[in-house]
């Protein structure tokens, strides 16, 4: 079977990070991201898809986390980027239901990947202020 490179982006605002209940299965919370487009590196798919998905502008710290997923829709190679607001009023756009900005206490159950992965998030934010 064929495995789609895609990308998540956390980021990462103060204490809290930004989270998107995906309209399409798994219709779970989790950050944006996406597929890579032709000819993009990984570092372009996540700020591209970030933008497109919130309108929010931001700077790539590095990559944290790497999984596969895969159900009935999707057989993806998944890469995790943990990245610094920058700019921008948070919007969603069509592939979502909603967003928001939320700590690790207020992220809503079964958000995807795992807690353990958003705190690596914030540990590295926190080194790099």
């Amino acid at each position: 079977m064929l495995v789609d490179k895609a990308v998540l982006g956390i980021v990462i605002n103060k204490d809290k990070c930004l989270l998107v209940h995906r309209r399409w299965p798994p219709c779970t919370w989790g950050p944006p991201g996406g597929f890579m487009d032709k000819g993009e590196c990984e570092l372009e798919t996540v700020q591209r898809e970030i933008f497109e998905e919130t309108e929010i502008v931001c700077e790539v710290i590095e990559k944290i986390h790497d999984f596969i997923y895969s159900d009935a829709y999707y057989n993806s190679s998944i890469s995790v980027y943990v990245c610094k607001y920058m700019s921008g009023e948070l919007s969603f756009d069509k592939e979502s239901l909603d967003a928001g900005w939320f700590s690790i206490d207020e992220m809503p159950k079964g958000v995807s990947p795992g807690v353990e992965v958003f705190e690596k998030a914030f540990s590295i934010v926190k080194e790099v202020d």
